[in-house]
């Protein structure tokens, strides 16, 4: 509400919204801050730390409260003028939907799958913070009650409307969120959107092309806010034959997993999986648990280490083939099926 009261008083005759430059630095400034909170209340949870550590949480939490509604109206701004030079904008220079967020902490997901496959069947908005310790507790009772596989994850973001972002991370990773929730908007009045509950694979090629997009949206918006140019390099195997491998061992986790329970042994695959996140975690990778939701829940982003599914890869050549940002996800916004993705390629139609 704040935000939209600020809107309004810009708008005012005496009145006048601050130049670029200051905005842009007050959007650093506010993510500087937000870094100075987090350091700070690492402090706090050690018992030797300064006493007065509180008192200046509480002063730096004041300012970036204050800064919030201005920070957001930036960041909505930039990443929409992307958008304008991307080609989504109208005739007359409207974004639409408008991009609308604000920078809260994000609620976790729960989600389930069961436990003789993997598939994600329900999933569950949950309030945000909830500790490691409790989100165990009620993963097991889930399992003892009803039988199913559990886990809680922390989300990034969330495309209600307006979206939901958390500013956890740094000015880049809000931005990138953002571009990705407002695609999971602009998708929604697309073929592409409309299907994305169909099965799994739609719900893969509709998170996949927003996690895509996203990055390349809100990395030309912090190009264009501080000029530092940035790129994201594929992702590829470890030069060092025995550096450790984290999406090989993930993709060796998920697919003898899935064998082991194709053959009904359940149990076995479990605990299996079990076992894996112990190797993994004594490769200096934690992960808090690796269970048939787990995989069912980021087998949704196929450029995501766990999992195996080729649409990353197949989503990665349409964007390689295809002249612009636009003309890819104008291209993915009409599919309204799994098939049309491969089909697509295989036609060379771009």
């Amino acid at each position: 509400m704040d935000k939209w009261v600020n809107k309004f008083q810009d708008i005012l005759p005496w009145n006048s919204e601050p130049p670029r430059e200051r905005r842009i630095g007050q959007a650093q400034e506010f993510f500087d801050l937000r870094s100075q909170i987090r350091d700070l209340e690492r402090e706090l949870a050690d018992r030797d730390g300064p006493a007065d550590i509180q008192e200046r949480i509480d002063g730096l939490q004041r300012l970036v409260d204050d800064m919030q509604p201005d920070v957001e109206e930036t960041i909505e701004s930039e990443i929409s003028s992307v958008l304008v030079e991307e080609g989504f904008s109208s005739r007359i220079g409207v974004i639409f939907p408008p991009v609308d967020t604000v920078f809260a902490s994000s609620p976790g997901v729960l989600i389930i799958s069961p436990r003789d496959h993997i598939a994600q069947i329900e999933s569950t908005l949950l309030k945000p913070g909830i500790s490691g310790a409790v989100r165990g507790e009620l993963e097991d009772l889930i399992l003892r009650e009803d039988n199913v596989s559990a886990i809680i994850v922390s989300t990034g973001g969330v495309a209600t409307y307006p979206s939901v972002v958390s500013v956890s991370g740094s000015l880049r990773d809000a931005l990138a969120i953002t571009a990705h929730e407002w695609l999971h908007h602009w998708f929604f009045f697309q073929p592409v959107g409309q299907h994305f509950w169909d099965n799994a694979d739609m719900t893969t090629i509709n998170e996949t092309a927003a996690s895509i997009g996203g990055e390349i949206i809100g990395d030309r918006a912090f190009t264009a806010m501080t000029g530092e140019v940035v790129t994201r390099e594929p992702s590829a195997e470890p030069e060092d034959p025995d550096a450790f491998d984290l999406k090989a061992a993930m993709r060796e986790t998920l697919l003898i997993a899935e064998g082991l329970l194709a053959e009904g042994k359940i149990e076995e695959a479990e605990s299996y999986m079990e076992e894996r996140r112990q190797f993994i975690d004594d490769n200096g990778i934690f992960i808090r648990k690796i269970n048939q939701a787990f995989f069912a829940f980021h087998g949704s982003y196929a450029t995501g280490a766990a999992s195996v599914s080729p649409i990353g890869g197949q989503l990665e050549e349409l964007l390689d083939g295809t002249d612009s940002l636009e003309e890819f996800l104008k291209t993915i916004g009409e599919f309204s099926r799994f098939e049309d993705l491969p089909d697509y390629l295989r036609a060379g139609e771009f």
